[in-house]
This record gives structure tokens, C-alpha cells and sequence, in this order.
């Protein structure tokens, strides 16, 4: 019973902060993706084009991971007023 507290404890926590969470994991996302733009040393104009693309992509999944998050919050915010 005290295993099965302790989760509702951890998943409390979890759910509690999911924005800071979704928000981190977007910053980190970026960042990576950022310092491995800047050690490639191909400048073509495909391995360009290609950068770009890719960069676009990690920006929307960012994008997506913070509202997710955020959205998250804003649900249990109104979970909590009701």
C-alpha cells in the first residue's frame, strides 16, 4: 500500500510541474540540435538546405512539447478550481 502512495505521490509531483518540464525538455532540444549545427563543417548548399529543414523540425517539436506542456498546467489548473 505504501508503494502504491508513494507513486501517486511521484506522479502528483510529475503532473504538477508538466509545464516546466515540457518547457525544459524544448529548451534542451534546441540547445542540442544548436551546438551540432555549429560543429558541422559542411557548407554545401544541400548540407545547408538540409540543416535548415532539420532545424525547422526540432523548433516545431519544441513548440509542441511546450504547449503540451502547457496545456497540461492549464488543465489542472482548471481541474483544481472546480
Amino acid at each position: 500500500m505504501n508503494t502504491l502512495n508513494n507513486l501517486n505521490t511521484v506522479i502528483t509531483q510529475l503532473q504538477q510541474n508538466a509545464a516546466r518540464i515540457g518547457i525544459t525538455i524544448a529548451g534542451l532540444l534546441v540547445a542540442v540540435y544548436a551546438v551540432k549545427i555549429m560543429l558541422d563543417q559542411d557548407t554545401s548548399p544541400a548540407a545547408r538546405a538540409e540543416r535548415w529543414s532539420h532545424l525547422k523540425r526540432v523548433f516545431l517539436c519544441a513548440a509542441i512539447i511546450a504547449a503540451t506542456g502547457a496545456f497540461v498546467q492549464l488543465a489542472l489548473s482548471l481541474g483544481q478550481m472546480l
